[in-house]
Parts: structure tokens; C-alpha cells; sequence
């Protein structure tokens, strides 16, 4: 037999904020991490300071491409290197850039950069590259004041 009295006062009654404060917490502190990640993919996939040293730039488009592991599934069309200090690149999304729209930002200066771009016929685990390199501006995507992806607009 239910005992009906206890069953009600044990019974959940309206919205629990207690509940709810450690839920928007926690979405809260997964979206810094998002974005927080984000920045380190930018770090990992663009920034190559001092430059590695390799016998020629092909070479160092397909040593750099590999260890950054940005060939393992598939062997990415094109990535471009800036070799300068990861500061001078978080500046550009405040006082070292202008900004172009919404979260795109141009750099003030110029940067050494090297595009590397996929060889017809490559494959995972036999990515071959072609390289570029050059003095240029670049334009980044911020979030938070970071930046988060490069886009390709003045790129060799």
C-alpha cells in the first residue's frame, strides 16, 4: 500500500534553481573551452615561430604539414605557416588590426609567412607539398579577442 503523505512530500514541486545553477555553469565553462581550443587549433595549424628549419620550403611544407598533423585523415588542400610570435597574431584582434566586418580583423603589418599547398596524386601518409612564401598582411577571424581561423585573402 502507498502511503499517500509521504508520496506527495517527496514528490518534485516547480522549477529546482539550485538544480539549474550548476547545468549553466557548466554549458558556460564548455564554451570557454570551445573557444579557448579554437585559438590553440589556430596556434597548432598556423604558427610556426622561429620558422623550422628544413633543407628547402617544399620540405618544410611537408615535414611542417605532417607534425602539425594536419595530413592524417586526409591531406589538407592548403595551410599557410606565419612565422612571428603568437602575441604579435592575438594583437591583430585588438589594438594591431582594424576591423574589416563582423569578427574579421586585417593585421596593421606585414608577416613572413609560407602557403603550402597539395601535390596532384598526394595521399594520406603521402601528402606532398609545393610551397609559397612571402611578406604579407593577413586577415583573421576573432572570438574573444583571439584569433580563430585565417582566411586565405592575401596569401601567396
Amino acid at each position: 500500500m502507498v502511503d499517500l503523505v509521504t508520496e506527495m512530500a517527496m514528490a518534485p514541486r516547480g522549477p529546482r534553481p539550485s538544480l539549474l545553477l550548476p547545468l549553466i555553469l557548466l554549458a558556460a565553462t564548455l564554451a570557454q573551452l570551445s573557444e579557448g581550443a579554437s585559438y590553440q587549433q589556430f596556434v597548432r595549424q598556423h604558427i610556426d615561430h622561429p620558422k623550422t628549419r628544413a633543407p628547402n620550403d617544399r620540405l618544410y611544407c611537408n615535414l611542417l604539414m605532417q607534425r602539425r598533423g594536419l595530413t592524417r585523415r586526409r591531406c589538407k588542400p592548403t595551410n599557410t605557416f606565419i612565422h612571428a610570435p603568437a602575441g604579435q597574431l592575438r594583437d591583430i584582434c585588438s589594438s594591431g588590426g582594424r576591423p574589416v566586418s563582423r569578427n574579421l580583423y586585417d593585421s596593421n603589418r606585414s608577416f613572413s609567412v609560407t602557403t603550402c599547398r597539395v601535390l596532384p596524386g598526394s595521399r594520406p601518409g603521402r601528402c606532398r607539398y609545393r610551397a609559397a612564401t612571402g611578406v604579407t598582411r593577413v586577415r583573421v577571424a576573432c572570438v574573444r579577442r583571439l584569433p580563430v581561423h585565417l582566411e586565405p585573402t592575401y596569401l601567396p
